[in-house]
This record gives structure tokens, C-alpha cells and sequence, in this order.
């Protein structure tokens, strides 16, 4: 056999495998299901907000529309420079669940986001703390499950990635990329099952913890320098044995993350790599077989080769679309585009990398 057959069947084995486990996260259904009894814990939900006009308002409109029993809702104005405080100064006239303050000045040895959150953590006071971003809005009954999936499994910490929507072009082919990958890679139901701090994933637009839990640890204040913190925290929580589940949105939590390519990039570009146990060698070498898979079939198999891709590609998406609710025909559509734009998000995670450029929100950040 020569060596370009041999790579061949890795490359096909490589493809298999992450079908597999897209098939693996469609049959376990890794959703909150429906809450089996009612629960009036109270539940402390936390919002750190930076530059959030055009999200703050849905979100507090979702909020208002919650059914769960005992719901204080803190939100951090962390440093804003729009309306965000003057929307949240208005909520506060007719709105007598919501509490807001303006975070103090960010030392130098935390990233924004975790001191918001850290602050937030001092003014709770609920059984459970629900962190929430300001992009994020919930069902009416998303708490319920929440909470009841999380006593149910006795967890420490429930993240979830939340149903994605999508409007515009840009949107179709950049959002759809990242939960392409984790889909394909983590089988989502090994994070609670296996204590392995390699089967991890978070998502930082929806973390549940056990308040108790989270005081005797203050997780953000031990993660308080990283920009990635939600992977970051599932591994450390993972690593003290702590029991962490991780689901995807199924009609319950939302978000639309970013509404043009510019936004997706700069969003995405500080995390990428972190789906590659933050390696940028693996995730340069994801990327290269990734996109030379097609060519590398063809000259080992011919046009057979390039059959075996495409009915492999077409199940990939179908199954990912289904896992994560998004349109399978769009994915499809798309993907060609989506492939260039994740080739464009790696190269430009290695620049902002050796040149310690990078931004987020206005400040500086080191990715």
C-alpha cells in the first residue's frame, strides 16, 4: 500500500469518526428535558454587560416573561459607553426585580468579563447562579428545566450552548462553524459521564452553578486572567471531581451572537484554539486535513474518493443541523463559505497571537 493510501484511509477514518459523534450527540439528545416537579429555589441570575444596547433589551424582555417563583436579576454595567445604563436605569422604574450597578475599575491582573462576573458573585444571594450574556434570551420555562435538570443530576455547574439564530447571509456562513466542530469532536453527554478533563466544553452565554459550590471556590477569581474562561473553568471544575453538564439549546435558551462577518471574526478569533485543548498546532493540523481532505480522496481513490467525501460531508451536516436546530440546507449551501471563513479565523488567531494585537470590546486582550 503506498503512502498516499495509507493517509487516505487516516483522512477517511478521521471523517468517519466525527459522523459518528455527531450521530453519538443526535441519539443521546443532550437537551434540558421537561421539569418533572416544580421548584422554588432561588436563583440569583447575573448579567455582565459592556457596550450592550442593542442586546440588553431583549434579554430583559425575556427575563420579564420567566415563570420561575423566586428570580433576582443583577446586571453588571461594566464600563459602558452607549446606552446601556440609561436602558437599564429606564427597566429599573417599572421593573422591581431588576437590580444594576456600575462595575468598578478593572485591575490589571483581570479580564473584564470575570471581574464583572466576580462582582456579580458578591451581590447574589440565590441557591443557584445562573450567568447569563447580554446576547442570550431564555423560554418562559427554561429556568424550570434548568433547575431541575441540575438537582436532578446533583451537578456543580450546567452549561449550555444556546439554539443559534440566524438572519442574514453573514451570519449562515460564520456562526455555524464553531458548533460544527464541538459537535463533531466531544460526544456532549462524556462531559457529566467520564471524569476525564478532556472530555470538556463550556460556553460562558449560559453557566448554572451551585452557589454554595461556587463561594467555597470563587471559580471567575481563579480563572480571573484568562479570556476563554468558560472551557477553562469546566476543566478545573472537572479536575476536583466536580460534576458539570453541558447541553445544547432545544427551544429553551437562544442567542444571536453576531450579525456581520467582522463581528463573527472578532468574536470567534479569541476562542478558536480552545476547542483544540489550546493547542495551535492541532488546530492548524484540524485545519489542513479538514480542507485538503477532498483533494487528498481524489488523487487516492479518483472520483470515488470524491463521492465517498461528499456522501460523508452531506451526513455530517444533516446530523449536525439536526443536533444543534439549524437549517441543514443553509449548512450545506454555505459550507464552502464557512470553510473559507474558518480558515480565515485560524490564520487570524495566529497573527493576533504573535502580535499581540488583539481586542475585545475596546480593551486589549492577549488570546
Amino acid at each position: 500500500m503506498t503512502d498516499l493510501l495509507i493517509i487516505a484511509w487516516a483522512v477517511f477514518t478521521f471523517l468517519v469518526l466525527r459522523t459518528l459523534v455527531a450521530l453519538v450527540n443526535v441519539v443521546s439528545k443532550p437537551y434540558l428535558p421537561a421539569a418533572g416537579s416544580e421548584h422554588n429555589d432561588k436563583v440569583s441570575l447575573l448579567v455582565p454587560a459592556r457596550n450592550e444596547e442593542h442586546n440588553l433589551p431583549n434579554l430583559l424582555r425575556a427575563i420579564s416573561q420567566l415563570n420561575y417563583p423566586d428570580l433576582e436579576v443583577w446586571v453588571c454595567n461594566d464600563h459602558s459607553t452607549d446606552k446601556t445604563g440609561q436602558i437599564l436605569q429606564e427597566w429599573q422604574q417599572h421593573a422591581d426585580w431588576l437590580h444594576y450597578f456600575d462595575g468598578d475599575d478593572l485591575p490589571p491582573s483581570w479580564t473584564g468579563k470575570n471581574f464583572a462576573c466576580h462582582q456579580l458573585a458578591q451581590k447574589a444571594r440565590g441557591h443557584y447562579w445562573l450567568f447569563v450574556d447580554a446576547d442570550v434570551t431564555l423560554a418562559p420555562d427554561a429556568l424550570h428545566k434548568a433547575v431541575d435538570f441540575f438537582k436532578a443530576n446533583k451537578l456543580s455547574l450546567l452549561s449550555l450552548f444556546p439554539q443559534q439564530l440566524m438572519q442574514t447571509t453573514s451570519e449562515k456562513r460564520t456562526v455555524p462553524v464553531m458548533n460544527w466542530i464541538l459537535v463533531t469532536l466531544l460526544p456532549l453527554k462524556l462531559v457529566l459521564k467520564s471524569g476525564n478533563p478532556l472530555f470538556a466544553a463550556g460556553n460562558g452565554q449560559f453557566m448554572l452553578f451551585d452557589a454554595q459550590n461556587y463561594q467555597r471556590n470563587n471559580w471567575h477569581e481563579r480563572v480571573k486572567n484568562r479570556h476563554v474562561e468558560d472551557i477553562q473553568l469546566v476543566r478545573l471544575m472537572k479536575k476536583q471531581q466536580e460534576r458539570v453538564a453541558v447541553l445544547l439549546g432545544n427551544g429553551d435558551v437562544f442567542c444571536r451572537m453576531y450579525q456581520d462577518y467582522a463581528g463573527a471574526l472578532q468574536g470567534f478569533v479569541k476562542n478558536v484554539h480552545e476547542f483544540f485543548f489550546g493547542s495551535r498546532l492541532l488546530m492548524l493540523f484540524f485545519g489542513i486535513v479538514l480542507m485538503g481532505s477532498p483533494l487528498l480522496l481524489y488523487f487516492a481513490w479518483g472520483w470515488n474518493g470524491l463521492l465517498v467525501y461528499a456522501t460523508l460531508l452531506v451526513l455530517n451536516r444533516l446530523l449536525v443541523s439536526r443536533a444543534s436546530h439549524q437549517q441543514c440546507w443553509a449548512n450545506l449551501l454555505f459550507h464552502p463559505l464557512q470553510m473559507v471563513f474558518l480558515a480565515h479565523l485560524m490564520i487570524e488567531n495566529i497573527r493576533l497571537r504573535i502580535t499581540k494585537k488583539a481586542k475585545w470590546k475596546g480593551r486589549k486582550i492577549t488570546i
